[in-house]
């Protein structure tokens, strides 16, 4: 059920869709999604955690140096555009739910240990991380909307890079 929304709303939004059409794409009974998400928003809730757990992931992965994890941050949210779209509408999901909060508060740790890096982030932790989250979201949603300019010459990542560097590489490497 969780593939069949993703692949629903990757087709249609958040809203094209409805439980009885993913009952059908998923091969069970209508009633199926009700019993196990409730409805909707239950089901989009379940698409949300899934995406800030696999965020989480791909920004652990990323490793300490701060330019990667916002590199890690912009690849996600080209890879996994579905998720990247639910996970930043809180309207469509349960914000207060145990599994999503969970797996959203670990991708923001990563997020906040990696501001502390920042000039300034020791002393304004929450400025810089908030700096570096909106520099990395925003990038990712224009790319995503296409209204960056010449951004089908080159990849997400490689467009990205030069603007994540401005802000969190403070040696000048690569």
């Amino acid at each position: 059920m969780v593939d069949a929304a993703v692949q629903a709303i990757s087709e249609s939004g958040p809203a094209g869709w409805s439980l009885r059409e993913l009952a059908r794409r998923a091969g069970v009974s209508h009633a199926a999604p009700a019993h196990h998400f409730g409805d909707k928003t239950g089901l989009l809730t379940v698409v949300a955690a899934e995406g800030f757990a696999l965020f989480a992931d791909e920004l652990e992965a990323a490793g300490e140096d701060f330019l990667k994890v916002g590199m890690a941050y912009v690849r996600f949210a080209t890879e996994h555009r579905t998720h990247f779209e639910v996970m930043f509408r809180p309207e469509l999901y349960r914000a207060d739910d145990p599994g999503l909060g969970a797996a959203r508060d670990r991708a923001d740790e990563i997020l906040a240990r990696g501001a502390r890096t920042l000039p300034g982030g020791r002393d304004g932790e929450e400025t810089a991380a908030i700096a570096a989250w909106s520099i990395a979201h925003g990038f990712a949603s224009l790319w995503l909307s296409g209204a960056l300019p010449g951004r089908l010459d080159t990849t997400p990542e490689d467009a990205a890079r030069p603007v994540l560097k401005l802000l969190f590489d403070r040696d000048g490497a690569t």
